[in-house]
Order: structure tokens, then sequence, then C-alpha cells
């Protein structure tokens, strides 16, 4: 009798056991706990891809920040490269605002640059020996607002690109503080930092900026480097 009581108790407990656990379950499905966590990464990574693209792209921005990152960036058959969506200078770019959470705008040409690299680095010769000044698409409204700008280009024929030149003459500097940034194939920032220096004569240039490698920024462990730069600025 006793054993008989005795296994009773054991198949009672053994079902509450299973019951309890079921419940867990349940509990856990109708809350949405379970697998929550890689969930919430896929969703946080897609909207902040959706924010820096409407950062880019934006002309007229409203933030409480006073950082500004303009950067001229060339995608499609690009050198050393490839056929890439999104430029060398950009990767950059893109680093720089997420370290600082500052807005961002793209200098873009009215006029579209050829895809194809030969092509390019033809239109950018002519463009250096006219002294050219291509018109940029957009303007910076609110450009007044912001303290501090870093500005981002690749090294066209161990010069700024033209354009550059374009944006630098377009905007009063004055009492601001500019930071350079390139992306090059060799040349390190090919003395351009001192250009912007001498060209912002009544502005705070900054000629420790930083040189990458347009290959090499397509890195990951590019964004290390970019953010030790900030780190060593003070940022």
């Amino acid at each position: 009798m006793n054993n008989q009581i005795i296994g009773i108790i054991v198949i009672v407990i053994i079902i509450i056991v299973i019951v309890i656990l079921i419940g867990g379950v349940i509990y856990l499905i109708s809350n949405n706990v379970l697998g929550q966590s890689d969930y919430s990464v896929i969703e946080e990574d897609d909207s902040s891809e959706a924010e820096t693209d409407n950062e880019i792209e934006t002309t007229n921005m409203n933030s409480d920040n006073n950082f500004l990152v303009a950067y001229f960036s060339m995608a499609g058959d690009v050198y050393n490269v490839g056929n890439v969506e999104v430029g060398n200078t950009a990767i950059m770019a893109s680093y720089i605002a997420d370290y600082l959470k500052a807005d961002s705008f793209e200098i873009i040409p009215v006029k579209t640059y050829p895809s194809t690299h030969s092509d390019l680095i033809d239109e950018a010769m002519d463009e250096q020996n006219e002294d050219a000044r291509p018109e940029i698409k957009d303007k910076i409204n609110n450009f007044d607002e912001y303290d501090t700008i870093f500005i981002g280009y690749p090294i066209w024929w161990g010069d700024l690109p033209q354009i550059l030149y374009t944006f630098l003459e377009e905007y009063d500097f004055s009492g601001k503080t500019v930071i350079p940034f390139n992306t090059h194939e060799g040349s390190g920032n090919s003395g351009t930092y001192s250009t912007i220096k001498n060209k912002l004569s009544n502005t705070n240039v900054i000629t420790d900026g930083l040189a990458i490698q347009g290959k090499t920024a397509r890195e990951e462990s590019s964004r290390n480097t970019v953010e030790n730069w900030l780190k060593r600025l003070g940022y």
C-alpha cells in the first residue's frame, strides 16, 4: 500500500512539473520573449540604415548638436575596389557621423560625373585644368547653426576635387572649426589639409586630419581607425 501511495505521489508531482513547464512556454511565446533579442538587433540595424540615408539626403537639417559631416564621394566604378553602390569616402563619413551623432550632408553635383573610372579621371583632369567650379545640387539652409564641420573627399590628381572648391566658396566658414578627412590611393592627403587651411583663413582648420586608402576604408577595421582619430582630437 505504501508503495502505491508513493507511486501516486510521484506521478502527481511529475504532472505538476509538466503543467508548470508548459505554462511557462506559453507565457514566453505570448509575450514575445523567445527570440526577441535577435529580432531587436535586426530591426535596429534596419532603422539605423534608414536614418543614415535620410540624413545624407536632407538639406534642411534640424539637430541639437553642432556637428556636421559634409562629404563628396563617388560610387560606381571605383579604382582598386570595383563597382560599388557606396563610395569609399561616404563610408568614412558614416563612421564619423555615427560616432558623433552628427548631421550629414552629401555634396552632390548637378551634372552627374561619369560612372566609369577612365572617363571620370579624364573629366576630373579637365575640371582641374579649367579651375572649374561644378555646381552643387542642394544647399544647407541652416549652415550657421554648425560650429564644427568635418569635410571629406577623395584625392583627384593630387588635389581636392574641384567641387570641393565650390563647397568651400559657397558658405561662410568664419569662426567655425573645420576638420578634413579623405580617401586616397597612395598619396595620403596630398597637401590638401594645408590647401583648405590657406583657403579658409578666418577658420580654425585642424590639419591633423585623417587619410585612409580607399580599399582600406571599406574594411570594418577602419571604423576603429576613425574612432581612435576622433578620440585623439578630443571627441
